[in-house]
Order: C-alpha cells, then sequence, then structure tokens
C-alpha cells in the first residue's frame, strides 16, 4: 500500500525591529528561499573577495584555515551550520581547469593513502606525519631566546580577526550614540555546549605532560592533539564511565574569564560579538562576567568538582552587593538547561539552600537564547550510534577516512561518557515527540484525509518487522527503520527502549541518576520530584521559581532546516567485517560497536529527507518544538510557572546574506550558533540590559506556526 509522504518543513520569515514590530503569526515571505543563480561575474567577485589585499577592512573575511576546521568539529559536536544550496550552475574557464586537475589529483591521493592503511596499523601514518614535524628544527630558524610555541601562537594570532574594526561593535556603538544606551544591570552570561575552551592541568599523566596550561579544547592545540597524538587526545576528553569524572592521573579544566568562550579558535567567535557590543555601550570586566564551565560534566559533578554553582551563586551576591542592582542572565543552548538546574539548586537545601525568594532577588531577567528547553533528537543519535546529520551527509570517501580515523565506536564511547550532553535528551516522550499516528509539528496535520490514511497504514503494519518504504510518514517515528532491516519504527519512547538496551550499564546509570525525560501532571508529583536533583533540568518535571519580577525571555531562530528524526538501518552479515576494520587499541571498556546505523540511502529532498535525516523547522540544530513549547505554552500554565513570571518569546526568521564576505552568515542568521552575531538579536538583548525594554517586557514576535504545534500537544495535566 503507498504511503502519503509529509509536505516539506515550512520556510522561515523575516524578523522586524523590536521597536516598532507587533505580534505576528504564520507571516510568509516567499521571497527570502528564492535561490539565486550564480555567474560568472559572481564567481570572480567571490574570488576577489577572498583575496585580503583586494577588499577593505571591513569587507575581509574573518575566517582562517584553522577556523574553517574549527566549523567542521563544532557543527559536528551538536552546533549545526548546514545550509541549503540548489540549482547552482558555474561555468568553469580555463582558468579553474588546473584547479580541477589539482583537486582531482588529491582525491586519488586520498583514495590511494586509505586502501595503504588497510595494510599498515592505524596509527602508522600518524606517526609517519609525527616523525616528519620532529625532523623539522623550527627552533634553528628562529632568533634566540623565542621559542616555537610562541612563535607559533604569536603566527596564529595574525588570523584573530581585527576587533577594532567598527564593524565588530554594531549596532552597539550605533545604540549608544543615537539613543545613549549605557550598562543599568550587570550581565552574566553562561555559555552552552562545546563553546568553553578546556585546559590542561595534568602534571602526571605521560602523554598530558607537553599539553600542561594549553587548551586540548578550543585554539589550534587542539588541531594538532586531534591530528598528531589522537590517543593522548581522546583520553583526555573521555570521562571515566563508572564515575563521570576525570581518569586517573588526567585534569582538564574549563578555561577562565571572558576569553573562555569568546572565540573557540583564532577567527571563530562564540561569545565574541556578544561581549563587543555590551562593551560599545559601556559594560566591561567589572559589570559583566562569563561563568565558564566543563560541559562535559554532569550538571550536578559541576558542583561535586568544581564547585560551580556556588561560585555562581556567590558571584550574583557579589554583583548585587557592588552594583545595587539585580543580573540578568544571559544563556545560550545547553547553557539555559544548566540555568534551569542552578534556579533549583539555589533554592534547595540540597544544594545553595538560598530560599525561595532567592531567584526573585537577585535575578532581574534570564535570556534564554536558542535554549533546547526540551532536548534534541541530535543527542540521540550521537549517543546511540555515533552520528549526526554532519556525518551522514559526507561524502564516499569523506565518510571512510573519517570512520578509519574515528570510528562511530570511538564517537559514541567519547560521547557516552560526556555527562553534559544527555541532559539535552530529548524530554517528554510521545506526549511530545508524537507517535506512530502522527507527530505535533507534522506538515500534513492540517489534511484531515491524509491523516487518515496514515492512521490506516499505521494500523496495518502494527505488527509488521518489513516496512516497503524507508522514509516514515510521520515526524512521531523518531527511528524509522528501513525495509529489510527485520526492525520496526520506533517512536521516542521506543527509542530510549532501544538505547538502554545497546548502551551499556555505565551509561544507563548515569542517565538515571543524573536525568529525566518524563513529564509531571500534578502539583504532588512536581513536589515530590524537585526533591531529587535529576529532574531539575527537565522543565517538564519542576515549576519556575517564585519570581513574579523576573522577567523570561526566549530568544531563538526559525526557519532552517533541523534535524527532527531519522532513517536507521541495522547491520547484518557485515558486521564481523566492520568490526575487524575498526582500530585495535580501543580500550576494552568502551562499549560495543554499535549495531545500528543512520540509513544514507534514504534521501529526498522533497519531503525533507537529506541521507537519512529527517529535518522540520527549527534553528539548524535544535527543534521548534524544543525552542518554542515551554515559552509558548508550557510556562503559561500554573503548574510550570506558579508565580507567573512574565515569559516572552521573539523568533528571528534565518536569512543568510548574499555577500561571501559573510562566511558565518551575516548580521541576519538564525543559525543556532551565529545568532550570537544577529543584530536585531543583539538589539533586543542590549535593550534588555540597559533597562530600555519596557516595564512589561519587549513585545512578542513569533512567525513560526509553534503556538499551532503546541495546541496540539496533551500533557494529560489535572
Amino acid at each position: 500500500m503507498a504511503v502519503r509522504k509529509r509536505k516539506p518543513a515550512a520556510n522561515g520569515h523575516h524578523a522586524p525591529h523590536h521597536a516598532t514590530v507587533t505580534t505576528t503569526n504564520n507571516a510568509n515571505d516567499s521571497s527570502n528561499h528564492t535561490p539565486k543563480k550564480k555567474n560568472v561575474t559572481s564567481a570572480k567577485k567571490n574570488d576577489t573577495a577572498r583575496n585580503p589585499s583586494a577588499t577593505t577592512t571591513q569587507e575581509r573575511p574573518s575566517l582562517s584555515r584553522s577556523s574553517s576546521m574549527a566549523k567542521f568539529l563544532h557543527s559536528n559536536l551538536f552546533v549545526d551550520h548546514y545550509a541549503d544550496v540548489k540549482g547552482s550552475k558555474i561555468h568553469v574557464g580555463k582558468g579553474t581547469r588546473k584547479r580541477v586537475i589539482l583537486i582531482l589529483g588529491i582525491l586519488i591521493g586520498v583514495v590511494l593513502a586509505s586502501v595503504l592503511m588497510r595494510q599498515t596499523k592505524d596509527t602508522d601514518y600518524i606517526e609517519t606525519i609525527a616523525q616528519y614535524f620532529q625532523d623539522f628544527e623550527l627552533g634553528s630558524m628562529l632568533p634566540s631566546g623565542m621559542i616555537p610555541d610562541e612563535f607559533l601562537g604569536n603566527v596564529s594570532a595574525m588570523f584573530k580577526p581585527d576587533i577594532l574594526t567598527e564593524e565588530e561593535f554594531y549596532p552597539g556603538r550605533e545604540l549608544k550614540e543615537e539613543h545613549d544606551y549605557s550598562p543599568y544591570y550587570p550581565v552574566t552570561m553562561i555559555p552552552g555546549i562545546v563553546s568553553t575552551g578546556l585546559e590542561s592541568w595534568s602534571t602526571t599523566h605521560n602523554c598530558s605532560r607537553k599539553y600542561f596550561r594549553k587548551r586540548m579544547w578550543g585554539t589550534t592545540t587542539m588541531f594538532k592533539a586531534v591530528l598528531l597524538d589522537k590517543e593522548c587526545w581522546i583520553s583526555n576528553m573521555r570521562l571515566d564511565s563508572e564515575t563521570g569524572l576525570d581518569p586517573e592521573g588526567i585534569r582538564l579544566r574549563a578555561a577562565q574569564g571572558l576569553d573562555a568562550a569568546d572565540y573557540l579558535v583564532p577567527g571563530y567567535w562564540v561569545w565574541g560579538r556578544i561581549i563587543q557590543n555590551l562593551a560599545a555601550i559601556g559594560y566591561d570586566n567589572n559589570n559583566m562576567q562569563l561563568a565558564s564551565y566543563d560541559w562535559r560534566l554532569a550538571f550536578v559533578n559541576l558542583e561535586t568538582r568544581d564547585s560551580y554553582f556556588s561560585k555562581l551563586k556567590t558571584s550574583l551576591e557579589v554583583s548585587l552587593k557592588a552594583h545595587g542592582k539585580k543580573n540578568v542572565m544571559v544563556s545560550h543552548s545547553m547553557g539555559s538547561l544548566l540555568v534551569l538546574y542552578f534556579f533549583k539548586w539555589v533554592e534547595s537545601e540540597q544544594g545553595g539552600n538560598g530560599g525561595p525568594n532567592w531567584v526573585n532577588d537577585h535575578v532581574h531577567s534570564f535570556v534564554n537564547i536558542a535554549g533546547p528547553m526540551l532536548g534534541v533528537p541530535k543527542t540521540l543519535a550521537a549517543v546511540l550510534s555515533g552520528e549526526v546529520r554532519d556525518t551522514a551527509q559526507l561524502g564516499v570517501i569523506s565518510a571512510y577516512v573519517l570512520e578509519k580515523f574515528f570510528s562511530r565506536r570511538e564517537r559514541a564511547d567519547l560521547f557516552r561518557s560526556w555527562g553534559g550532553l544527555s541532559s539535552m535528551m530529548p524530554k517528554g516522550g510521545n506526549k511530545v515527540w508524537g507517535n506512530l499516528e502522527g507527530a505535533p509539528d507534522d506538515g500534513l496535520h492540517d489534511e484531515e484525509e491524509t491523516m487518515a490514511k496514515i492512521k490506516e497504514v499505521h494500523d496495518e503494519a502494527a505488527n509488521r518487522t518489513d516496512y516497503g518504504d524507508t522514509e516514515s510518514p510521520t515526524f512521531g517515528a523518531m527511528l524509522a527503520f528501513a525495509q529489510g532491516s527485520g526492525m520496526k519504527h520506533h517512536t521516542m519512547d521506543e527509542s530510549m527502549e532501544l538505547l538502554a538496551s545497546l548502551a551499556g550499564d555505565d551509561y544507563n546509570n548515569m542517565l538515571k541518576n543524573n536525568y529525566t525525560v518524563g513529564v509531571a501532571t500534578t502539583k504532588e508529583e512536581i513536589r515530590e520530584l524537585e526533591k531529587h536533583q535529576s529532574s531539575w533540568a527537565n522543565p517538564l518535571q519542576v515549576s519556575l521559581p517564585i519570581a513574579p519580577k523576573m522577567k523570561l525571555y526566549c530568544l531563538y531562530g526559525v526557519g532552517k532546516s533541523t534535524e527532527r528524526s531519522y532513517t536507521y538501518n541495522r547491520l547484518s552479515d557485515l558486521t564481523s567485517k566492520i568490526i575487524e576494520q575498526l582500530p585495535a587499541n580501543v580500550s576494552d571498556e568502551t562499549s560495543a560497536v554499535p549495531n545500528i546505523f543512520i540509513d544514507t540511502s534514504a534521501h529526498d529532498e522533497k519531503l525533507g529527507i537529506s541521507y537519512g535525516v529527517h529535518q522540520g523547522d527549527g534553528d539548524g540544530t535544535v527543534p521548534l518544538l524544543s525552542t518554542g513549547y515551554m515559552c509558548v505554552d508550557g510556562w503559561k500554565k500554573d503548574l510550570y510557572n506558579p508565580s507567573k513570571s512574565p515569559v516572552i518569546t521573539r523568533e528571528y526568521s534565518h536569512r543568510l546574506s548574499a555577500s561571501p564576505v559573510d562566511i558565518r552568515g551575516g548580521k541576519r542568521t538564525a543559525d543556532h550558533v551565529d545568532i550570537l552575531g544577529n543584530y536585531e538579536v543583539t538589539k533586543d538583548l542590549l535593550a534588555i540590559v540597559a533597562n530600555r525594554d519596557g516595564e512589561e517586557g519587549l513585545p512578542e514576535v513569533i512567525f513560526s506556526k509553534i503556538r499551532e504545534y503546541s495546541a496540539k500537544i496533551d500533557l494529560g495535566l489535572e
């Protein structure tokens, strides 16, 4: 029986200026997404733009080669920068044929190298490269008194963008000059996952000693370690599977200060633009701080090992005493879940023991930027099989090289050791994410005939394991298994059960002891769950603090294709052959090779399916349901917001710049990370911290269908 497919997710729309906008719902602007054809002239302009000598300071691209690699690593670890490119035709002239031959030669070299690697140990080629570097005596070429590491550090600094250009301080400088913006509330910034640099403090572990006080995550040192010293890098980055803390002899700690998360590597800003714009209206390190943390750790272990929440509580108390004003807490991505956890920790007798009024007395506003409040499917896929959309979309050769260098087993094992990552496991189960009969954000929900057809197909195939299609008719099949896999489609609840059966005891114990993913439906349930720290990062099982004066802003992007569900397949007779090709030096403590994988043969752009990844609306990393539901619906309910703290939602439509200079998307991008450089987001944030948002707060701005989707979610509240 044929299955009617769901429609592609709707695109986003333009975001107006906050001072003049009125609430809008489901606005249409198809012009934003009309692909533009390239021609030879534009290609030449692009070449010119890449030449620094041919551009002004403002036009010069800010990304170096190292930052391009950072973008790949950063996106693979839960920060996505995928963009759709359609229908572009570039005419190849004589000037480009040499490039084609060069690229072809490189590809042939990669293939030959990959074949030769089968006949040698997996570490031989790395040792060979390392030997070349050892034979190259850089020290003999430098002036006396200058050591090679200092020289390389100075060279890499040349690629860092000039932060003194006017563009880096806009729109803050404009608001300062034209509207007299100035600091009012002190600011505390909480970064997200993989944003904070991690420094090595190991002195006894042999491989780590040479990296003492150097960043194993962030800066060019990370690339050196990953490429030339992979096993040492993994041993430093992996946490103990039983304790969730440092392995014996290894100490990796979060960098401190504003530069802990301003740039991940030279040229790749994260919080840099926000810090520069705050400085433009008068802020400095006396009235703004960045509360960095080791994002690998489960939240409870941040306090156990680093006293993180105790230090954060003290800093906010000192700030109130010094400035006489409450703080604005600004969080991004996973940092928003960390703030929710902190609110419960600081009140609880088990934590900071600040009492029920502490948050109301110390926090003026909580600005949640791109927070995955209900988790991300990307986390499930990463922990389940060591894959995400970025790895699934690699070409055949690239995928093979990646598997040889950093296998799925190694990736899954590393991800499972990071307790912080699992804080973003999807929450709410089937009640939020749907079932095989449909999901709240299915594109076909409005068509009764189509939904009836889906139900008919579901009823017929409920007990089958041999499905005729690789695509699922609904997002509610979080893991849709391909024909011949012998596996049925899995809902969110069933996917969690599958993960538990494959991940091993250590991971299951970690997840059970640190996080919950369910729903509380009564006040009695919430009162009981709030006694357990494992519930504190789940907004569906704990309520907001008693803080009627605290404003809660939800600022997030919409209109960008985002991972929502997957088509998977299962290994069969090939399993033993694949295991034989995996690195032999992986620790015996690692989990078994994942026997399921994203099926990249499932691909249909018209249906929003990209190499096994089913895509919906969101910011490129976090689906709309996760960023928006609690903001427009959940926190409007007394059960989850008992003191009726005002909750204000402002969406930003994803609009890429047409300029080749804007490698990160330009000032209107709403990408999950690049939104930190979005002009409208920056203007809104500066209005809040400068006390220019009005007594009632900024007006709500909603472009997406989040209200429609939220109305279809039935949590079963009493």
